[in-house]
């Protein structure tokens, strides 16, 4: 069993003697979130759980506030969804790192730190006097955690990119798809929700390091090795036999998982096992339209990888589009079967089953602050028994910690009032006032 050493623990992270609320899991772990899209959503995992993030933007605000949709079709910088589903309790200060002015007070900030978030190219933080090795110099236990298209290493460090480059060059691309036609990207940004989700898991190891031994040390998150990691059995296969994974359009690539078309949309169809393909081919059967699926040759469910594939196919799309999803869904699960229907996003949203749960929250403070419109939260997709997820605060407007930090945590004199009218004297040089 591994112990902490008690002289490794900051005092924020130790637990009150006595408490009537357990704290959630990253409570007193403050992280200074400089990341951009790569990263943000690394920043909101570690929020959700309790650690004190500060997203720090640039004066004026962070662009993704400029990316819709936005809330009634308003483009205010605090109405964009991007921003409210990645930024949920953050707090927020304006600062200008390109000011020497501003790179003191991140400093400052970063002595008070645990972990630092950034995406910025290799390199660049450390022209500035903000790199790993310049902020653990002021900071020995800071974590600090850099996203980047391919690491900070090797021929390709300072190629740029995007979540299509990502994902293409990642390997996952070239095999999403149909197999007459070009790869496929899949929708959203994929390929920037794995890497924060890798750079979670490795900060979140680095804390569980630095409280076994007090060091925190520099974690480097390259986005391309962070798909190539959720291609599956792509790259062993290869490795073993030598043959590139193909595309295989709406099927698994291992054969047995496929969506079919049915009356009211599309439903998945796993034959995985003996009795998945048999209990199948009865139904059809059952329906008159299995063909000729219960002659012996049929017997082995690997059939559907040979050469009778198109033609197997053929006839259970034939039948699929008799049924509903409901009706192949509800006769599957009660048969053991991992069958299920292709949702939209309105069908998520009225989910029976995820509200039940309290997957999502309609938080008391939610409204759209312009005009007072609910918006719906969506959570974290576990249960803890102890104090886990939670949506404590809506994400930040602009600069809306400004004060709080620089002045209250910081200890620059000023007052509220002048940091809201960009008239305070101890930060109006490197805040834009909100």
């Amino acid at each position: 069993m591994l112990t902490c050493k008690e002289n490794s623990v900051p005092e924020r992270l130790k637990l009150p003697e006595s408490s009537s609320e357990l704290p959630q899991p990253l409570t007193g772990i403050r992280v200074l979130d400089l990341s951009g899209d790569l990263g943000v959503y690394c920043g909101k995992l570690m929020a959700d759980v309790g650690a004190d993030v500060i997203k720090v933007e640039p004066p004026g605000g962070d662009d993704m506030r400029r990316i819709g949709p936005f809330v009634d079709d308003a483009e205010p910088l605090e109405n964009s969804i991007h921003w409210r589903h990645y930024n949920t309790n953050k707090r927020s200060i304006t600062l200008d790192i390109e000011a020497d002015a501003g790179v003191g007070l991140l400093q400052r900030l970063a002595a008070t730190a645990d972990v630092v978030l950034e995406s910025f190219s290799p390199g660049y933080l450390a022209t500035k006097g903000l790199g790993y090795d310049d902020l653990v110099g002021i900071n020995p236990g800071l974590i600090y955690a850099s996203l980047t298209p391919f690491g900070q290493t090797g021929p390709y460090r300072d190629y740029k990119s995007s979540d299509l480059v990502g994902f293409a060059m990642g390997g996952y691309m070239y095999v999403t798809g149909w197999p007459d036609a070009p790869p496929n990207k899949l929708w959203g940004l994929q390929a920037y929700q794995t890497t924060s989700n890798r750079a979670f898991i490795g900060i979140l190891i680095a804390v569980y390091h630095r409280l076994a031994t007090g060091q925190g040390q520099y974690v480097d998150v390259s986005m391309q090795e962070a798909v190539a990691t959720t291609t599956e059995h792509v790259n062993t296969a290869y490795n073993y036999t030598g043959e590139s994974a193909v595309r295989c359009g709406f099927r698994h690539g291992g054969q047995f998982v496929a969506t079919w078309q049915c009356q009211d949309g599309y439903v998945s169809i796993t034959t995985n096992t003996a009795k998945a393909w048999d209990d199948l081919r009865a139904w059809m059967d059952r329906d008159g339209m299995a063909g000729d699926l219960m002659e012996e040759q049929y017997n082995d469910r690997f059939i559907l990888r040979g050469e009778s594939g198109a033609h197997i196919e053929e006839l259970i799309e034939a039948w699929t589009r008799i049924h509903t999803r409901a009706e192949i869904t509800e006769w599957g699960q009660a048969n053991h079967h991992p069958w299920g229907p292709v949702s939209t996003a309105a069908e998520l949203l009225g989910f029976e089953q995820h509200w039940e749960r309290g997957f999502y929250s309609i938080p008391s403070d939610g409204s759209n602050p312009t005009d007072g419109q609910k918006l719906v939260y969506p959570g974290a997709p576990y249960k803890m028994s102890e104090n886990g997820w939670r949506l404590n605060s809506l994400s930040p407007e602009i600069g809306q910690h400004n004060w709080q930090v620089f002045c209250e945590e910081l200890g620059l004199t000023g007052t509220k009032e002048g940091c809201a009218t960009a008239d305070c004297g101890a930060c109006s040089i490197i805040v834009d006032g909100r």
